[in-house]
């Protein structure tokens, strides 16, 4: 049996980062048939059942807290710690095992091999701090497992936290990046370590069967016949205390009512991991929802769903406009001409990839205009765009696929 560990993920609240989970479990299965997978997770009270889906065992770093950030550090700064005295004594050849006694750090060590499954968050800036990040790498270095970064989209670093974060990438085994413009910054910061350009695994996400769909649907209220379906991923980390985010796409969603006779239907693809709704995209719908005229041909998805039922609902759209990555990797997937809203670079990357770079939109600036000319021209290319994308998607998916070779590679030499 290889023993497989995931790190720095989730399989639940995050319905991008479970489609990557889901897809790399099913992408390693194939080129390493008696794996088994253990997910360590922030939230196991919430990971736990998605993942025993997918024959995912959960093991939990720490319990929920209000201070959670604050207790994961000093948590991990003990792993850390308790690793580097366990090496010290393992090379006098004293038995330190007793150190290593924390749950979690058991799974390090049973560990054949470490997947970092972080998507973009080994980098600074929007909610993201990379020295953290770094210690979960570095408690692998210590205990010397092979360690692969897979399917990710890597840095910016701030100059202070470089150092540390290049030390890391400098002492993993495989690095898979899933768009050039991360390769490209990687090579500039001069990373020792395999680099190797692939895909996003999700590519080979596959989507719930379509009567499920249809299930979901009816349920949703949405109407699939007639009208073109538009559907629309936002994103509460663009949500902004004067509202203009939610108010640019209030304008937006009538625009495309008024103009194309669409029905518009918003797809959440995060939810809050607590009550309170914070970073809940459902949110952030219901306010655009409330801001705008044509309220009548607005849909808002209030359930909570897999991501193969999310791809399911995307692709059925006759267009899609997301500020989720995985939302839009759903849509290009599914052949659905896709207009980008990009906060990070991950998002050129991944719409140069399939032939769409010229369909983003920056979030800091674009205005109503330019995003309605965008979007026009989206929409009368459809045709020639669905055809590019049946093209484009296959190597995608081939990449995706070369990525399990190259970890399967890795664990034989």
């Amino acid at each position: 049996m290889t023993k497989i560990l995931f790190t720095n993920t989730n399989c639940s609240w995050n319905k991008g980062s479970a489609a990557q989970v889901i897809s790399t479990t099913k992408i390693l299965k194939k080129f390493i048939p008696d794996a088994s997978f253990t997910l360590i997770s922030y939230c196991p009270e919430l990971d736990s059942k998605p993942s025993a889906r997918y024959n995912i065992k959960t093991v939990g770093y720490l319990s929920r807290s209000p201070l959670k950030a604050l207790l994961y550090l000093h948590h991990l700064s003990i792993s850390l710690v308790r690793c580097i005295f366990w090496k010290i004594l393992s090379k006098l050849c004293l038995n330190a095992v007793a150190l290593l006694n924390e749950k979690y750090l058991k799974e390090y060590v049973k560990a054949d091999i470490i997947i970092d499954l972080s998507g973009d968050s080994f980098s600074d800036g929007r909610g993201n701090f990379s020295p953290l990040h770094s210690l979960t790498i570095l408690l692998g270095v210590l205990l010397k497992k092979p360690i692969a970064l897979f399917s990710q989209s890597i840095g910016p670093f701030k100059k202070w936290t470089l150092p540390l974060a290049k030390f890391c990438l400098d002492r993993v085994n495989l690095i898979i990046v899933r768009e050039e413009l991360t390769k490209k910054y990687l090579e500039n910061i001069k990373i020792k370590s395999h680099i190797y350009l692939t895909a996003d695994c999700a590519f080979v996400l596959e989507s719930a069967p379509y009567g499920h769909i249809k299930q979901i649907l009816l349920k949703e209220n949405i109407n699939k016949d007639g009208d073109p379906l538009i559907g629309i991923s936002v994103s509460a980390m663009l949500d902004d205390k004067n509202d203009n985010y939610v108010s640019l796409m209030a304008q937006i969603t009538d625009c495309l009512i008024e103009k194309m006779k669409a029905q518009v239907v918003f797809i959440p693809h995060v939810v809050s991991m607590t009550e309170n709704g914070v970073g809940d995209d459902r949110v952030v719908a219901n306010k655009i929802y409330r801001k705008a005229a044509n309220k009548g041909e607005i849909k808002l998805i209030k359930n909570k769903y897999s991501p193969e039922e999310l791809k399911g609902i995307i692709g059925l759209c006759d267009m899609f406009i997301g500020a989720r990555m995985h939302a839009n990797i759903a849509a290009l997937s599914s052949h659905v001409p896709t207009m980008a809203i990009a906060w990070s670079h991950k998002y050129y990357g991944i719409m140069k990839a399939v032939g769409q770079e010229k369909y983003v939109c920056d979030s800091r600036t674009m205005r109503f205009d330019t995003l309605v000319s965008k979007i026009n021209e989206l929409w009368r290319n459809k045709n020639e765009i669905r055809e590019e994308l049946a093209s484009k998607i296959k190597t995608q998916k081939e990449l995706a696929w070369f990525s399990g070779k190259l970890v399967k590679n890795l664990l034989h030499s």
